[in-house]
């Protein structure tokens, strides 16, 4: 009976549990989405499917069946025999499988890996070579690249190239095999274990979810403790972004400004181009092809030979043998033939290969193209992408101070081989103690890093790079790794030298040591073979207990090893009683340097090779008269231990006065190359190595280097550092000596 109109209407005691149960799931429907939301006093509540059943007091609950089920006793159970009752053999009921529980973002169960984590290792629902990677080949993307600009400045065969890391790799490889699976069996489940590993055969999912779905579908199986995705269908996506990649390729090249490209000939290549992409259009159909797939029906020979024939006509000539490959390989995939479905596969993603590789093509032709164009305009676009990247440069300003002060604390003048009377820094103007400060900071930076300083003394205490070498930061990075390599070998000539006059061949039978240029060349170029792995930072600078400890280690031990050995030769060739060992010896020392090998370029450094002098070719010892037998003498492998010990590391005496030399050394080298940076007609800065990469000095001067003693050895490895500190120097100062230059600049 309905109450009277005013009167609230009573509430029937609920147990505490049940109010429990009714929160519960008032709290879960409220995050199910697209549930309606009333403004009234009693929102209407999403029931689950099987309500909860109300627990009354004094009522003991259902004991629960002894084995898990699935479904009702309405459900098809499978195949039963007719010879006996019961399930037969390979039954669709598995009754000690575990259920499938579907999460969803309302769900607290407690996963052996996150969500995130596990998703991570799903592979992707699109190929790795789409419209998306393929974009930063575009013409307006690269125009708009600072970073890619910069970089053309100082490598003239700057190309791209396919990136092929070991992580791209993987990534690739888990794509294909997914795709291969799911045209053979239709399944797209990915299964992840306890510890995130990937199951190499999944936990499939199919059965209860036969189409893929549109979104990835989560489930865990508690007992297994084993995370099964059910993914999104790979094909329809496979074959948009092959279609949109087909007509990005071959679509007709664009200009900057449509300068040097002829309008009438441009639209003749516009209007064969929408009829060719009307034609791949219509022979490629995403939705008809996949149920073409799903139904066994479609023919792959005859879309990539109609492809591989409209290729040949737009790709460079070095690729139509890819292409022609890519077609013989279809053609065994044809109906009948012998190819499977994973052959058909493979074709496909050569493909998109040759696709890459072509774009690949396009790109570095416009790049090549524009350079010129490109290098004249560069200043005036870094700079005023300098501008909007950062309002304020105080690094910038306390950099340049410091190496202002540097240069007016000095009393000496500073040498210059086309001045007769030097460069008297205190006498000069303004405007060229700025241009000489940066020469000198730059310097700086390539000797004393701002990620080493606390290491050392260094005369510019800054925390990191100046905001003006944003887009020469890894290079300075590199010319820092290049230094430590120079004076690596430095010292371990300087060892060479001193195990020659040591004090423990008194007390045994040598001879006098003569030593010239010839036999440290030599001995130099040996260590680099030894140093091919270019360990010269990691071990001045790494701690023993870091990564790289036992590498550098085992370094060390090689060279006191060979040094002490080539030294105990030089001194006592004639102890082995061969004559013809010692000349072969004293030859070896004294014949043309060995050509070291090139130096490994890392993945951050590849973009940033140049190359350095060759060497004269080398005559070693030949091994049959080396006295493989006799290593070297104890004494003085103790001697040269210990030398390695004391001195090979950054905070040595002997390091910092290393160091000092050759900071002058190469100061001097870039002052040479790159002052005065204006003529003195027009007052430009020289732009000609911009231009044509030709010498820094116009005119094709020599860059001769007033060397230190002992340097002589090292002279290529110090004339190439030079020349690359001084271009880089130049390329700065064409773009941001104008700030410099201010009023206020260094006293704001």
């Amino acid at each position: 009976m309905d109450p009277p109109h005013g009167f609230p209407r009573k509430r029937k005691h609920v147990p505490d549990d049940v109010q429990d149960i009714e929160l519960a799931v008032v709290d879960d429907c409220q995050q199910v989405p697209n549930i309606p939301r009333y403004s009234s006093k009693r929102p209407r509540l999403r029931r689950p499917d099987h309500p909860t059943r109300l627990i009354k007091k004094g009522h003991s609950p259902a004991r629960p069946p002894p084995i898990d089920r699935l479904g009702n006793d309405i459900e098809d159970h499978g195949i039963v025999s007719k010879a006996a009752p019961g399930p037969l053999t390979g039954s669709l009921l598995h009754l000690r499988r575990p259920p499938i529980i579907t999460i969803d973002s309302s769900a607290a169960l407690d996963l052996p890996v996150p969500i995130d984590a596990a998703m991570a290792r799903v592979p992707s629902t699109y190929p790795y070579v789409s419209r998306n990677t393929l974009k930063e080949l575009d013409l307006d993307v690269i125009l708009r690249s600072p970073q890619l600009r910069h970089d053309l400045m100082f490598d003239n065969g700057l190309q791209f190239r396919p990136t092929c890391g070991r992580r791209k790799r993987q990534l690739s490889e888990a794509y294909w095999s997914a795709l291969i699976r799911e045209t053979e069996s239709g399944c797209t489940c990915f299964s992840v274990g306890k510890h995130g590993i990937p199951l190499t055969t999944p936990a499939c999912v199919c059965n209860e979810i036969p189409t893929p779905p549109l979104q990835p579908i989560i489930g865990y199986s508690p007992v297994l403790q084993v995370m099964t995705f059910r993914m999104p269908s790979r094909i329809r996506p496979l074959l948009s972004e092959f279609l949109e990649v087909l007509l990005l390729v071959i679509q007709p090249l664009q200009s900057v400004s449509g300068m040097y490209v002829n309008p009438d000939s441009f639209k003749t290549q516009m209007e064969e181009h929408s009829t060719q992409a009307n034609y791949i259009r219509s022979i490629i159909d995403p939705a008809l092809i996949e149920q073409e797939i799903r139904h066994n029906n479609f023919d792959l020979s005859s879309l990539l030979c109609a492809i591989g024939s409209l290729l040949k006509g737009h790709c460079a000539p070095m690729r139509d043998n890819a292409v022609e490959e890519m077609v013989r390989a279809a053609e065994t995939c044809k109906p009948g033939g012998r190819g499977t479905k994973a052959d058909g596969v493979n074709a496909l993603r050569t493909c998109l290969d040759i696709l890459e590789l072509m774009k690949l093509d396009i790109a570095n032709h416009q790049l090549q193209s524009l350079r010129l164009s490109l290098s004249r305009s560069s200043a005036v676009y870094e700079l005023q992408n300098f501008r909007e990247k950062f309002t304020t440069c105080p690094s910038t300003r306390q950099w340049l101070k410091s190496s202002l002060a540097s240069l007016s604390s000095c009393t000496s003048p500073i040498p210059h081989p086309l001045l007769p009377e030097n460069i008297d820094f205190h006498n000069i103007g303004h405007n060229r103690q700025i241009y000489l400060s940066t020469l000198r900071g730059v310097t700086d930076l390539v000797f004393y890093s701002p990620e080493a300083t606390g290491r050392f003394k260094s005369p510019v205490q800054v925390a990191d790079y100046p905001e003006t070498f944003y887009l020469d930061s890894a290079r300075l990075r590199s010319l820092s790794k290049e230094l430590a390599d120079i004076v690596l070998s430095y010292m371990l000539i300087l060892l060479f030298r001193q195990l020659l006059h040591s004090s423990a061949w008194e007390n045994m039978p040598s001879r006098h040591p003569t030593v010239d240029d010839a036999t440290l060349l030599k001995m130099k170029n040996e260590l680099l073979v030894i140093n091919s792995a270019r360990l010269g930072h990691a071990i001045l600078y790494a701690s023993p207990h870091s990564a790289e400890g036992s590498k550098c280690a085992d370094f060390k031990e090689n060279v006191v090893l060979h040094i002490a050995k080539r030294a105990q030769e030089f001194r006592r060739p004639i102890l082995d009683g061969s004559p013809s060992f010692a000349s072969a010896v004293l030859s070896s020392f004294n014949s043309p340097a060995t050509t070291p090998p090139a130096s490994p370029t890392s993945e951050e450094e590849a973009s940033f090779s140049y190359s350095s002098s060759p060497s004269s070719p080398s005559s070693p010892i030949p091994l049959s008269l080396y006295n493989l037998s006799s290593p070297p003498d104890t004494r003085i492998v103790n001697v040269a231990r210990r030398w390695v010990l004391e001195n090979i590391h950054i905070a040595s005496p002997l390091c910092s006065v290393i160091y000092d030399r050759l900071h002058e050394v190469v100061f001097a080298g870039v002052v040479a190359l790159a002052y005065p940076g204006r003529q003195y007609t027009t007052g430009q800065l020289f732009s000609s190595a911009i231009e044509s990469y030709g010498p820094l000095r116009q005119g094709g001067q020599l860059n001769t280097i007033p060397l230190s003693a002992g340097m002589e050895p090292l002279a290529d490895e110090i004339r190439t550092l030079t020349d690359k500190i001084a271009r880089i120097v130049i390329m700065h100062l064409n773009v941001y000596l104008p700030i410099y230059e201010l009023n206020g600049f260094l006293g704001a």
